[in-house]
């Protein structure tokens, strides 16, 4: 404010007193509100997609049959992919899962 000259000054409060009549127009709690709306749902939506391999696994185990060994391969090789997918997920979302995991030799370790 000390640095605007005196035209400068009367524009600025010209657009303050703009700014307030402007604001009632449209309550602050009403867009507010949206805003909040919209940052739920993103981050329901992201929630969403983040695999978890539970439903996958009880899906194998109910349907990929046989106690010999290749039904057993079958099924721990099914859960390693599904356990990589999580993995590859939660790393590109968890600073903390990417710092145990930063590099692809480490997954495979």
């Amino acid at each position: 404010r000390f640095l605007l000259s005196e035209a400068q000054k009367r524009l600025f409060e010209k657009l303050v007193l703009y700014c307030d009549k402007s604001a009632n127009l449209i309550p602050v709690s009403f867009v507010l509100g949206f805003y909040v709306a919209l940052v739920l749902e993103r981050w329901w939506g992201q929630f969403r997609t983040v695999p978890a391999p539970d439903g996958l696994m009880v899906a194998v185990a109910g349907n990929v049959h046989g106690a010999d060994a290749r039904g057993r391969i079958l099924r721990r090789t099914l859960m390693r992919y599904s356990s990589l997918a999580a993995l590859l997920v939660l790393r590109a979302v968890s600073t903390a899962v990417y710092k145990r995991f930063p590099t692809t030799d480490h997954l495979v370790e």
